[in-house]
């Protein structure tokens, strides 16, 4: 269930624990955190605490914009193993996977692309271009606390990219020492093995968590014509961090990630090809299926390359926060980070290779000049740097891998300097205001192209509490975002090469207004926001070369949502939640599409919770959209047989559909919890329905992107959750 504030920390008893050496044992099969629910006494070391000293003060306050919370509880309930698992169908949040063999997942707030969304880890903007199409899928959940949802331009002050918003990622801090394990496995060849290992200084002033994960799911082919809707996926990751108090006015913490992610789409393992070595060692052959219809099986003239996606990912992570209290009015906070990722892929006959490297600096100051004005100002600055490579088949005299020149690397380097004020002119009523200033670098080195842009960007958040029980919050801001790569729009596919021609700045305004409700038994809140975009790059043919381009056109957006929940029963064991939710997308904006977005959505829960016993069934329908309403995707015009002899799909619209997903758990005692669940509960699939994410386009060539349900049916799982 989504909360509308801010989650507090865990305060249960837990006993001893040596984590560090035990993880460092573990290879792959290792778990994640649960939360106890023993109620015995607590013991609670305090050390200096001088991060939360300085917060209860209100001296490290953070803005007032409505932040949506995804807790450790609702992460559980969700069985997410991954960041996209623990957002999805939240509201305003929209997961979309773009790509059926390779199920790139493209994040989209408010309704807003993906390419609009920042990630952000522990509130530091750090994640890399790659992780916007396959991180969302390889971050773990385990040594979370909690995933942040902000949706809308502005809604942080070091992001000004954030066009659509901003999802933070918030790692646990340890309150007790402890060691948690959780491992489930089912269907499909499913297992999410998670290990926690927590501990805290007999003095209080250092905590240390360590967090390690492996999940897997096999691929999926409902149809039985041995090219997969879903792919494999696999992930394993290790993080751990730390928490020291040097002094009464000094605290740093260090975090360190490592995590490694493989998906292997296409050709189905076992069904059509004996290993994934096998599937990349042949040659592109004509991809095509028998009979010339996509649900039949593929012809003798095409072999697993046609349609293998095999995409290796790896990613480094470690950041540094030293924060120092001068006086009682004055702190400062210094964040460093530095990230390696690196993608080794094969898309159909061509590769793709990219190395990434990403330094990040931001030094500020906190001002308490008066009991009304809380100033923050400071700079950041951030260097991206991506090489990339590849080749693409030939097929001309003699066939070989010839190198694809030029690539779409870059060089880019942003300065920032930034000042907000919160401003208390009375006790029901905050006003933040915030100005950026940046100077933009971006040479696109493999393009012989430059670009350069100095900008400022102003942003507005108003909370004004009309009483105890409501809350009004008000935010409008300015965004921008450089579009630095033909991966995002093409994820490296494209078989005569490419070109990057970005002139302009993508720019976004946003505004939003928020009411909420917090009750002793219910809350509500309900939203609109709106947005205009203006430049947006995309992919223009020039001289026979597909180029990325600025585009001169301005987008609009919408989204409206109303959302609550209600505890119920002598006990209130119960509880029942509902969102209903409008997406709007004026024309512009819809020919940027490649797959269906959603328009309509409505969700459906009910939880219950007492005498030892978890559940949950959550049920979320998605409205039918017009096919041609989003010409790019050119729903229209594409057939599952040759000669455009049958239209896709169910006449001129997708059909409206739901899905159900179940989870319920037992406490046997204050250590071990059985649990069991199903995703996708009645095994719903937009190809059992009889429409096949493969299809001809009008040129009579197979492609994987006509999606607008799930891809992936029925999966049943079960485990157990270990605390000591």
């Amino acid at each position: 269930m989504l909360k509308q504030s801010k989650p507090t920390p865990p305060f249960q008893k837990l006993r001893i624990v040596s984590a560090i050496g035990l993880c460092l044992s573990l290879n792959t099969q290792i778990t994640q955190a649960e939360q106890p629910t023993s109620l015995e006494s607590i013991t609670v070391k305090s050390g200096f605490n001088v991060e939360k000293r300085l917060s209860e003060r209100g001296l490290l306050k953070d803005d007032v914009v409505q932040t949506e919370v995804i807790s450790k509880t609702t992460l559980e309930k969700k069985q997410a193993g991954s960041l996209s698992q623990a957002i999805k169908n939240e509201p305003g949040v929209r997961v979309s996977t773009e790509c059926s063999m390779c199920g790139v997942k493209r994040v989209m707030l408010n309704g807003l692309k993906g390419e609009h969304t920042t990630l952000m880890i522990d509130g530091v903007p750090n994640s890399s271009l790659i992780e916007g199409f396959y991180g969302f899928d390889a971050i773990p959940t385990a040594g979370l606390s909690s995933v942040e949802v902000s949706r809308g331009s502005g809604a942080a002050l070091i992001a000004p990219e954030a066009i659509g918003g901003v999802i933070n990622v918030i790692t646990e801090k340890p309150q007790e020492d402890a060691i948690e394990l959780d491992i489930s496995q089912g269907s499909d060849n499913y297992h999410k093995y998670q290990f926690v290992g927590k501990k805290v200084s007999k003095d209080g002033n250092t905590r240390a968590i360590i967090a390690g994960q492996s999940d897997n799911i096999d691929q999926y082919d409902q149809d039985n014509n041995y090219v997969n809707e879903a792919p494999k996926l696999e992930n394993r990751s290790i993080m751990a961090k730390v928490w020291h108090d040097i002094s009464e006015t000094d605290s740093v913490n260090f975090r360190i990630t490592d995590q490694q992610s493989e998906v292997f789409g296409g050709p189905m393992l076992d069904d059509w090809v004996s290993s994934k070595t096998d599937a990349a060692s042949t040659n592109p052959g004509d991809a095509d299926f028998q009979g010339d219809n996509v649900g039949n099986r593929p012809t003798a003239g095409t072999t697993p390359r046609d349609f293998l996606e095999n995409i290796k990912s790896t990613k480094q992570e470690f950041t540094g926060k030293w924060i120092h209290e001068i006086n009682q009015d004055w702190n400062t906070q210094v964040t460093g980070s530095y990230v390696k990722a690196e993608m080794d892929a094969i898309y159909e006959g061509n590769t793709y290779v990219a190395d990434q490297d990403i330094y990040y600096l931001d030094t500020k100051a906190n001002y308490l000049s008066n009991e009304k004005h809380f100033i923050t100002f400071g700079a950041d600055y951030k260097i991206d740097k991506s090489k990339t490579d590849g080749t693409s088949w030939s097929e001309g005299g003699e066939m070989f891998f010839a190198p694809k020149k030029p690539g779409d690397g870059y060089d880019s380097k942003t300065f920032g300097v930034y000042i907000r004020d919160i401003w208390t002119p009375q006790a029901n009523l905050e006003i933040s205001a915030a100005l950026r200033a940046d100077k933009i670098d971006v040479d696109f080195v493999d393009q012989d192209n430059e670009f350069n842009e100095t900008l400022l960007a102003p942003r507005l958040h108003i909370r004004y509490d009309h009483n105890f029980e409501w809350t009004s919050r008000f935010s409008a801001g300015l965004g921008y975002r450089v579009p630095l790569q033909f991966f995002e729009a093409e994820h490296g596919i494209i078989d005569d090469g490419f070109a990057v021609d970005v002139t302009k700045l993508e720019k976004s305004t946003s505004a939003r207004y928020d009411l909420s409700y917090s009750g002793v038994n219910a809350d509500f809140t309900t939203s609109f926001s709106t947005a205009s975009i203006k430049n947006l790059a995309t992919i223009e043919e020039r001289s026979g070369t597909p180029t990325l381009v600025s585009t001169n056109f301005t987008s609009n957006v919408s989204h409206f949502d109303v959302s609550g929940n209600y505890n119920f029963g002598n006990h209130k064991h119960w509880a029942i939640s509902a969102t209903a939710e409008q997406f709007f997308y004026d024309s512009n904006y819809r020919s940027t599409f490649s797959v269906l977005p959603v328009e309509q959505r409505l969700r459906l829960g009910l939880d219950y919770s007492g005498h030892g016993w978890e559940g949950g069934l959550s049920t979320t329908w998605v409205g039918s959209r017009k096919f041609s309403d989003y010409p790019d995707a050119a729903y229209d015009e594409q057939y599952e047989s040759k000669g455009a002899t049958e239209q896709k799909g169910n006449g001129k619209n997708s059909p409206a559909f739901y899905t159900v997903d179940f989870k319920l758990s037992k406490q046997l005692n204050n250590n071990f919890t059985l649990y069991a669940g199903v995703n996708n509960l009645l095994d719903f699939t937009q190809t059992k329905d009889g429409s096949s994410p493969l299809f001809y386009n009008d040129a009579d060539e197979v492609d994987v992107t006509h999606i607008w349900g799930p891809l992936r049916g029925r999966t049943i799982y079960g485990g157990l959750k270990a605390k000591f």
